[in-house]
């Protein structure tokens, strides 16, 4: 009978030290997930034309990008992921031979992003918010349907020069980082038809859950796009007759509050004065101060999960414009990742003046 009550005792005892670790180890996972960011290169430079794009994520990186996402956030994780890598198969090539010869790199397109997907819903998994860095935008399309096939409820805040939503039937250019919204929407999945979407990324982005801010370069069969399924845009034109602040209500009031958000910036939304490092460059764009009010306040609904930086380009301009459009795209991340112009002592020792 003793015997029985100290095995009890020894089981009750080691019940209570295996609930304690469990406890202990499910509230470090927790602490973990909630201090961790994961970083993505996407060094894809084959949506559009111009030869550099792929230097941008390695340049940020040694323009001590870890140690501007780190500013504001001592206890932060950073997991680098390093570079992307993809490869081109058959099926890839015949579908771009058979029925997309007419735009250039599908295949390679397809393949980085088909990549791209599989690493988010990595990064997710292991960290509580990942950043990918460009590249061009056409890592938009993996970039966020990787995050929607981790977080189905998800809203997206394009910001961007262009509506990025062209068809291959409709672009002009036949670049693909003009097309890569395209492959989100539902309502736009059939022009689609032989790019197997609903294998490789079968959550769509609800239309209403898609906020343009920036547009000043719309082409003729985009904004017929945009205005068919009501899609909400608010370009330059918009944002100087009624200010930044106000396009930030709407554009917070169209979001779902229950929906983490994904925020795609390219660096062309900003005016060439303050990013002339870029393939597309168009005059009249945000100001500087302008993009990072805008980003501070989709930063400050706490919801933000996932981030995109593209489209900066170290081979167009000199040494000063390049160094602009990176201390530009850095000033966007240092804010978008917690940086607060009004100060902030979270990680100080508020005992240096003693207790009232």
């Amino acid at each position: 009978m003793l015997g029985s009550r100290n095995l009890a005792s020894r089981c009750v005892r080691l019940a209570r030290s295996k609930t304690t670790t469990s406890s202990s180890s499910r509230a470090k996972a927790s602490v973990v997930a909630e201090q961790s960011r994961g970083i993505i290169g996407v060094p894809f430079a084959k949506g559009q034309g111009k030869q550099g794009v792929e230097l941008a994520p390695d340049l940020l990186r040694q323009s001590n990008l870890r140690q501007v996402l780190q500013s504001s956030h001592d206890g932060l994780v950073i997991r680098d992921y390093g570079n992307l890598q993809y490869a081109v198969d058959e099926t890839l090539l015949q579908q771009q031979r058979v029925h997309y010869h007419h735009i250039r790199n599908y295949a390679d397109f397809m393949a980085c992003n088909r990549a791209l997907i599989e690493q988010v819903k990595i990064m997710l998994q292991q960290n509580s918010q990942f950043l990918a860095i460009g590249g061009d935008h056409a890592i938009g399309f993996g970039s966020v349907a990787g995050h929607l096939q981790h977080t189905p409820n998800l809203s997206l805040v394009w910001i961007d020069a262009h509506a990025d939503i062209n068809l291959h039937s409709t672009s002009q250019s036949g670049n693909i980082h003009g097309m890569p919204v395209s492959f989100l929407l539902e309502q736009l999945r059939t022009t689609w038809q032989h790019a197997c979407l609903d294998e490789i990324a079968p959550n769509c982005l609800p239309k209403d859950q898609l906020v343009y801010i920036g547009l000043r370069d719309i082409d003729p069969y985009e904004a017929f796009i945009l205005n068919k399924f009501g899609i909400r845009y608010y370009a330059m034109d918009t944002i100087d007759r009624v200010g930044v602040p106000k396009i930030i209500e709407m554009t917070l009031d169209a979001l779902n509050p229950q929906n983490k958000i994904h925020v795609s910036f390219d660096i062309d939304a900003l005016d060439s004065n303050v990013a002339p490092s870029t393939g597309t460059a168009v005059r009249g764009g945000l100001t500087l101060r302008e993009g990072i009010s805008i980003v501070e306040a989709l930063r400050d609904t706490k919801r933000v999960q996932g981030v995109d930086l593209v489209e900066i380009n170290p081979k167009l301009g000199n040494e000063r414009d390049v160094r602009t459009t990176v201390d530009s795209g850095l000033e966007i991340l240092k804010s978008m990742f917690g940086y607060r112009r009004s100060g902030h002592w979270s990680n100080i020792d508020t005992g240096i003046l003693g207790s009232d």
